[in-house]
């Protein structure tokens, strides 16, 4: 693919209303939805047949993957948005380039974590490449939405999700569930989703192998040396716990934290898919110095987290309520799992009332500003984790990460409504 290649898509409808963003939303979602379902029935597959600890590995595995995401999100996906907004396109070479990087530097990292968490060489070896193909994946689906080919990326959510479902329950229905065998699953699912991308887009990727790594300095030093840097930050804000309780703990403790995460899975995922879909469209807005087109827009984004998030909460409170054996195993407490899940349910509020401030400062190139933010909700996030899970245990260590949320939602409030008065009055 070459950069005339690149359609870039049309302008938003700054005319759209509340019942356009309901249409946008729900077509947008399907995919993630898909995708939070395969997840969600792969986890109760893998919390009934497998070992505390490897379960405890699987999900620290899932876990890791928004950091794989966020590395993505922010060395490329960023890069593309602001070049909409600009109308500059030769960043889109270089990005396909860094997509390598990101994708086999995050998955060598992961490898090495998970030897050094007492996995097996071929278990680490499968979830590596699976992470490294999940990743790979989260780049062309940004590039989709920049396209304006929103339909390929529901194709590859719809694919992911039926091939691991598919495979899972064949390993269950043939009593052949292991470790190994998810890992496989997980793997095969991840890469026969990246074909509804085309060969377009593998062309591309394959070209950027033979291009200048130095064509990304530019945009390393303009843009994502900062929103990197904001990037990690908030990955220690979100999954210090994951880290901490596993490394210090172990991957058995850590399981229980899992599984509250698990069930608040699918308004996490609904997150990610709807940034991805309001980024563009936020940029576009601030291009086109359209005030009220940006209240709108962030305005419908809030909203549309909002509404997810509380059907997460129902969708969680009828299965532990009449199908509690379903999510809780016998190792654990309902009483712990319903702790677990509510510190996760207050949490996850506050990421889905602070994601559409965040966003919109990305939009607006307040890289340094997110990576500030990103600092001080890193260090309360830390020093509140390892303080509550010295005295209080994995469960209580949660409330660190609340914490660091709630710096971040306060600073980026603050932040945005300083930017609106600066630009927009």
């Amino acid at each position: 693919m070459t950069v005339s290649d690149i359609t870039v898509a049309p302008r938003w409808r700054m005319q759209d209303g509340l019942p356009a963003a309901l249409l946008r939303y729900g077509a947008s979602a399907a995919g993630p939805a898909a995708v939070s379902a395969a997840h969600f029935l792969a986890s109760l597959i893998f919390l009934h047949q497998l070992p505390a600890r490897e379960f405890g590995l699987f999900s620290f595995v899932m876990v890791s993957l928004s950091l794989g995401l966020s590395l993505s999100i922010s060395l490329i996906s960023l890069p593309l948005t602001r070049g909409l907004a600009l109308g500059d396109r030769i960043a889109i070479p270089a990005c396909f380039q860094m997509n390598w990087i990101v994708c086999i530097g995050f998955a060598v990292s992961l490898f090495a974590a998970l030897l050094a968490g007492g996995a097996p060489l071929q278990d680490a070896t499968l979830l590596a490449l699976f992470a490294g193909a999940f990743t790979f994946r989260c780049f062309a689906r940004a590039l989709a939405f920049v396209e304006s080919r929103a339909t390929a990326a529901i194709r590859s959510d719809l694919t992911y999700s039926f091939v691991l479902i598919g495979s899972l329950g064949l390993l269950a229905v043939c009593d052949g569930v292991s470790f190994a065998w998810g890992s496989g699953a997980l793997l095969l699912s991840a890469l026969a989703a990246l074909l509804p991308f085309g060969a377009a887009f593998f062309r591309g990727q394959l070209a950027a192998l033979k291009g200048d790594p130095r064509a990304y300095l530019p945009i390393f030093r303009d843009v994502t040396r900062w929103s990197l840097a904001g990037a990690i930050l908030t990955e220690l804000t979100i999954n210090a716990h994951a880290y901490l309780v596993t490394f210090i703990a172990g991957p058995g403790a850590f399981a229980l934290l899992a599984l509250g995460m698990l069930l608040m899975r699918p308004a996490s995922l609904t997150q990610l898919a709807l940034t991805d879909l309001e980024r563009p469209a936020m940029a576009r807005a601030i291009s086109a110095s359209d005030g009220p087109a940006l209240t709108r827009i962030q305005r419908h984004f809030t909203f549309g987290l909002s509404a997810t998030w509380l059907a997460n909460i129902l969708l969680c409170a009828a299965l532990l309520a009449f199908f509690p054996a379903a999510v809780v195993k016998d190792s654990y407490s309902l009483e712990n799992v319903i702790i677990t899940v509510s510190i996760c349910a207050l949490i996850m509020a506050m990421r889905a009332l602070r994601t559409p401030l965040s966003v919109l400062l990305q939009a607006a190139g307040r890289f340094k500003e997110l990576a500030g933010i990103g600092a001080a909700s890193a260090l309360v996030s830390l020093l509140a984790t390892v303080s509550l899970l010295s005295v209080a245990g994995p469960i209580a260590s949660l409330g660190g990460i609340g914490l660091g949320e709630l710096v971040i939602l306060i600073l980026c409030h603050v932040a945005v409504h300083d930017w609106k008065r600066a630009n927009h009055d």
